[in-house]
């Protein structure tokens, strides 16, 4: 799995191009905005083995100075510098389960998880029948027919007829939640790039790259569609591949998982 040195965003087959996506670390100290951490809280010494996060491991003069496990909101949890979580998680991670009504409840068969540090909230897949709307083993095209450039595709049936005309595509998969009122909610949309790199946690020990706990049945070696265009090529769009928490562009055809977010209360 990651370690702290930097991440350079793997190939993967059928991508257009593939490039690496900068996240900067910010000291605990200095953290004004809502966001989410790496995960990442282990360093490593000039012989690749474990070694405390300090100046003699990751200062200016050292073999790989400047790990991410030194600085952020998981140094500061892991030093006990943070306040109390809401809820739980792994690192410096805050999230909190919600059931089908939108009530906190415990991990294990909740359908939602709010995240206490950038207040969204996200869709928890099902491992059930592959006749559930949320199953985990569906995919879809990308689809936004509002989209100026290119829309995407519409899709064919690779979600078991689980929407309209099975044509399982992002856009018909939002608004198919949406009407369900998934955790009592609306608002259901895809994911920006960077509010889904925002649950990656990439100090995980094996994949997926995501807190299981929090996050369960989620497919790790698939990857999972983001809301954004990538505006060079307008037939592609930008993924998510949460095997090792990386980025990068895709055919807007192709079929991947889908994990839906929402903004506010």
């Amino acid at each position: 799995m990651p370690c702290s040195l930097p991440i350079t965003p793997r190939r993967l087959a059928a991508a257009l191009l593939t490039l690496p996506v900068g996240l900067g670390a910010v000291l605990a100290s200095a953290q004004t905005a809502p966001l989410n951490d790496t995960g990442q809280a282990q360093c490593y010494n000039a012989a690749n083995a474990a070694a405390p996060c300090d100046e003699a491991t990751t200062g200016n003069g050292a073999t790989h100075p400047g790990q991410d496990g030194r600085f952020g909101r998981d140094a500061a949890q892991a030093a006990g510098a943070l306040p109390a979580k809401t809820g739980g998680g792994a690192a410096g991670f805050d999230f909190t389960a919600l059931d089908a009504g939108g009530n906190d409840t415990a991990t294990g068969s909740h359908a939602c998880v709010k995240d206490n540090v950038t207040g969204l909230t996200w869709e928890v897949k099902q491992a059930g029948a592959n006749t559930d709307l949320r199953y985990t083993g569906h995919a879809y095209a990308w689809y936004d027919s509002s989209h100026p450039s290119n829309p995407g595709s519409q899709g064919a049936n690779t979600c078991n007829g689980t929407l309209p005309g099975s044509l399982c595509n992002t856009q018909a998969y939002a608004a198919a939640v949406n009407a369900a009122g998934l955790c009592g909610q609306t608002g259901w949309r895809l994911p920006t790039r960077r509010e889904l790199l925002s649950i990656a946690h990439n100090g995980a020990a094996s994949a997926p790259s995501i807190d299981t706990t929090y996050f369960p049945d989620s497919q790790s070696n698939w990857a999972w569609w983001t809301s954004d265009t990538y505006e060079p090529v307008p037939a592609g769009a930008w993924i998510v591949y949460f095997y090792g928490g990386d980025s990068n562009a895709f055919s807007k055809a192709l079929t991947y998982s889908v994990r839906l977010v929402r903004s506010g209360q």
